[in-house]
């Protein structure tokens, strides 16, 4: 029977890029050869040998999620492998079995959708691509038949009746992994602060949001009102009257910014003598403007929904009360996956 996967690939995304292009999943630790571990406790002494310092504790979940990555998962089984480099989700079929690939345990992939957006499912789905392990079997809430037409429609259909749940994955059928059930809360706020600011500042209201982002950290700003902006939604600079550099101008999109609208935006920069330029997109940007990125560097910065959030955990207690008031956000501290801890 087909079952639903999530894997991740490093810490911090060091294996995505490789994932794409070479179609393969290449989990983020070394662990040696593993071919001839055919069970948990069989990848678990070979863990122990190749970390002998590490934690018992710390070595049999990571035990338990190679035996799954290297032993039960089957060819023909879907993999959700959430992005760490970029808020995306891309979806993939496994082709073929474990391999070692210079000490890095490997699975051969073919993918079927990539650049999901996370807002294409439901926060159910979220709750459970944000559990805090590199694989672990995603089977709640009618899971796979909703990831399946997520690939036909584009979009999660939900399930009817289920009520909200943190828990993450559940156990093999074999009974031979146990589950867990820690889940990424940095992540899964993450998600709720997205689709929040995508309903309540659509428009207008995210360049204001902008605007403020920019105040709070220090510059003088004109906004232009609503309509026709001719490329330029916000002026800024430093300064008791915004004369001082650096000097920006910015072009605030809803949708998908394309090359037109980045011309447009260096006109601007050389029209009014601004210092650079900042294009933002809430939906993100076509791979034209994403490929011009480093070629610009110097003169344009590129805003996507990524970097809003990020500017805007940075300086949120230095936003004005009312907007504060619109968009009601709190610090959480939690503890740190212990694996995270070495």
């Amino acid at each position: 029977m087909k079952r639903l996967w999530l894997v991740r690939l490093g810490r911090h995304g060091e294996q995505e890029a490789h994932a794409l292009s070479a179609n393969e999943l290449l989990l983020g630790f070394r662990t040696g050869d593993l071919s001839h571990a055919r069970d948990r406790e069989a990848v678990f002494d070979k863990l122990k040998l190749v970390f002998p310092d590490s934690k018992a504790n710390t070595l049999r979940n990571f035990a338990a999620q190679l035996n799954q990555f290297c032993n039960t998962i089957k060819v023909g089984d879907l993999v959700i492998v959430p992005f760490k480099t970029k808020r995306e989700i891309a979806i993939g079929e496994i082709t073929g079995s474990y391999e070692d690939k210079s000490g890095l345990p490997g699975r051969p992939v073919r993918w079927l959708k990539e650049g999901l957006p996370r807002s294409a499912f439901r926060q159910d789905l979220l709750y459970s691509f944000g559990a805090a392990m590199t694989v672990c079997e995603i089977s709640r809430n009618d899971a796979l038949n909703r990831v399946e037409a997520t690939l036909r429609t584009g979009k999660d259909p939900g399930y009817e009746g289920a009520a909200l749940s943190t828990r993450s994955s559940s156990p093999a059928s074999d009974g031979s992994d146990a589950e867990v059930e820690d889940v990424d809360l940095a992540e899964i706020g993450r998600d709720q602060i997205e689709k929040y600011i995508a309903s309540h500042f659509a428009g207008h209201d995210l360049t204001r949001l902008v605007a403020e982002i920019l105040k709070a950290q220090g510059y003088l700003v004109n906004v232009s009102p609503p309509g026709p902006d001719r490329g330029i939604d916000i002026v800024a600079g430093r300064g008791p009257l915004g004369f001082d550099p650096p000097r920006i101008i910015v072009q605030v999109k809803s949708g998908t910014a394309d090359q037109p609208t980045l011309q447009a935006l260096i006109g601007s920069i050389q029209d009014t003598q601004a210092d650079y330029g900042l294009l933002v997109s809430w939906s993100g940007f076509t791979s034209v403007v994403e490929a011009r990125k480093n070629q610009l560097y110097f003169r344009v910065r590129l805003w996507g929904r990524t970097e809003i959030i990020d500017a805007l955990l940075q300086i949120y207690d230095r936003l004005p009360e009312e907007l504060r008031a619109e968009l009601p956000l709190r610090q959480v501290w939690t503890l740190v996956p212990e694996e995270d801890q070495e």
